[in-house]
């Protein structure tokens, strides 16, 4: 088994062109389904997008999950919009599974075949390495369900007038950074 892998080259930047675009595609499709879950809990809060981003802009995914469900929950009356929206947070979870696996296992190529494959290591109770192969397809395939999770549930968004509005005009808050606060001291 060693040595069908022998010529196994681990740089990224070697990857076949097509492959860097579908991972590329698959890593820009996720932020945009995570920037809908933002979406979704500002629009439950009732506050604008820019309050919401300082709310969960550095929320791990579960937590996003689970705050969206509760504020959810306090938000919408109707049971079976409820239901739905359980499902498209599942789905959102799904996509993010397929996420983690492109972005965090370590990929490679044969140098002599050109086969693409993923190298999965998990250190649960021992530790375990599989070398997997990764079909273009697949990783396209992959990149379209992400994108496809993320816009469904702005589509429920826009449907129940859950998005949250864009920052009023006059909001004026540069002047109350840190950075502007210590200048003023300064003076």
């Amino acid at each position: 088994m060693h040595e069908k892998f022998r010529n196994l080259d681990f740089d990224p930047r070697k990857l076949p062109p097509q492959y860097l675009e579908a991972i590329g595609l698959a890593v820009a499709c996720s932020a945009q389904t995570e920037d809908h879950m933002q979406m979704a809990i500002s629009g439950c809060l009732g506050i604008d997008a820019e309050l919401g981003w300082g709310v969960t802009s550095h929320m791990t995914a579960p937590l996003r999950e689970n705050v969206l469900k509760s504020v959810a929950e306090i938000r919408i009356d109707d049971l079976d919009d409820l239901d739905r929206l359980d499902d498209l947070i599942d789905l959102v979870k799904q996509a993010a599974d397929k996420r983690n696996a492109i972005v965090h296992h370590m990929w490679c190529h044969d140098e002599k075949t050109g086969e693409v494959f993923l190298v999965k290591t998990t250190a649960r109770n021992t530790v375990k390495a599989d070398v997997v192969p990764m079909p273009l397809d697949t990783i396209r395939a992959d990149a379209m369900f992400i994108y496809d999770a993320g816009i469904k549930l702005l589509q429920f968004l826009l449907a129940k007038d859950l998005i949250p509005a864009l920052p009023p005009v006059g909001r004026s808050r540069f002047h109350k950074s840190k950075a502007a606060r210590k200048k003023r001291i300064k003076r």
